[in-house]
C-alpha cells in the first residue's frame, strides 16, 4: 500500500514538472515570438506612412528578428510556421521594393511572381506590354505588405479573399503580347481613319466628334458604334472618338484620381460631363458618352 502511494505521488510530481518545463517553453517561445510580432508591426505601421524605398532600415530589422526566431526550435504559437512564412514572403517582396525592383526590368523577370502580377493593371505600348519600374515597385510593396498583415494576423477573411482574386488576372506573357500586336495591327488602320478626321467627306460621316483630355494617362477602352476601338499608347494624353450611334469608355483606371477629376470630355465641340459607374471589379470605371442617357453596361463590354 505505501510503496503505491509512493509510486503515485512520484507519477504526480513527474506530470507536474513535464508541465512546469511545457509552460517554460510556452512563455519563452511566446516571449520571442512578441519580439518577432513587435518588429513586424512597427514596419507594417511605417509602411502606412512612408513608401518602402525610404524603410531598408526598419525591413533589414524586421527580417532579422524573424531570422534570429526561425533559427532555434519552437513549439509556440501553433501556427508559427505559417506566419514566418508569410513574413518571410512579405520582407522578401518588400526587400525588392525598396531597391526600387532594380532587378526586374523586363516582363519576363516579372513573370516569376505571378502573384504580383495580379495587382499590375496592363497596357499596350505597340505590339508589346507596357513596363513601367514605377508600377512594378509598388506592387511588390503592396504585396510585401499584405504578407507583413497576414504574418501578424492582421488581416480579414474579405482581404484575404481580395487577394486570392486580385485586382488582374496573372500575367500570361504569350497571350498578352500576342494581342498587343492584334491591337497595334488595329491601332495602325484606325490612325489611317483618324488621319482623315478633318475631311469635310469624314465629319459628314460621324454624327458624334468626341474629344478625350486624359493628362494623368488613366487606362481605359473606348467603344465606339459598339467596337472596341484600341488607343495609341503616344496619344493616350489626347485622342479623339467618332461614333454615330453609341460611344463609350470601359475599363477605365486612374493611378491616382478618380476619373471625374483626371478626364475631361467634349461632344461636338461642347464640354460634357459624364456620369461615373464602377464596374464590376470594384476599381474600374465606365461611362456612356452617347447617347447622353447612361445605358446598362455589363462586365463582357455591351450594353
Amino acid at each position: 500500500m505505501r510503496s503505491g502511494r509512493i509510486l503515485l505521488l512520484l507519477t504526480l510530481v513527474a506530470i507536474l514538472s513535464i508541465e512546469i518545463v511545457g509552460y517554460q517553453h510556452y512563455r519563452s517561445d511566446m516571449a520571442a515570438w512578441r519580439i518577432v510580432q513587435q518588429s513586424l508591426a512597427s514596419l507594417h505601421s511605417a509602411l502606412e506612412r512612408e513608401p518602402a524605398t525610404r524603410l531598408a532600415m526598419p525591413i533589414a530589422s524586421a527580417r532579422a528578428a524573424v531570422d534570429a526566431f526561425a533559427a532555434a526550435a519552437h513549439r509556440f504559437p501553433r501556427d508559427h510556421g505559417a506566419r514566418l512564412q508569410a513574413a518571410q514572403h512579405g520582407l522578401r517582396y518588400l526587400a525588392i521594393s525598396a531597391n526600387g525592383a532594380q532587378g526586374i526590368r523586363t516582363w519576363e523577370a516579372m513573370s516569376a511572381y505571378s502573384e504580383v502580377t495580379k495587382l499590375l493593371p496592363r497596357d499596350c505600348d505597340g505590339d508589346h506590354l507596357a513596363f513601367s519600374p514605377a508600377l512594378i515597385s509598388e506592387a511588390f510593396a503592396v504585396a510585401g505588405s499584405y504578407f507583413i498583415r497576414e504574418s501578424i494576423s492582421a488581416t480579414t477573411q474579405k482581404e484575404r479573399s481580395n487577394w486570392q482574386q486580385g485586382f488582374y488576372p496573372p500575367l500570361d506573357l504569350p497571350r498578352e503580347t500576342a494581342a498587343c500586336q492584334r491591337l497595334e495591327r488595329a491601332t495602325l488602320r484606325v490612325a489611317a481613319d483618324m488621319s482623315k478626321a478633318g475631311e469635310p467627306a469624314h465629319i459628314a460621316k460621324w454624327r458624334y466628334h468626341i474629344e478625350i483630355s486624359n493628362p494623368s494617362g488613366c487606362l481605359m477602352t473606348p467603344y465606339s458604334d459598339d467596337q472596341a476601338l484600341p488607343v495609341p499608347h503616344s496619344e493616350v494624353y489626347r485622342f479623339h472618338l467618332d461614333a454615330n450611334r453609341k460611344a463609350r469608355l470601359e475599363k477605365v483606371f486612374c493611378n491616382t484620381d478618380k476619373p471625374a477629376d483626371a478626364i475631361a470630355v467634349s461632344i461636338n465641340g461642347q464640354d460634357y460631363d459624364p456620369v461615373w459607374l464602377l464596374d464590376d471589379s470594384g476599381i474600374n470605371y465606365a461611362t456612356q458618352l452617347v447617347p447622353r442617357t447612361p445605358l446598362a453596361i455589363t462586365p463582357d463590354g455591351r450594353p
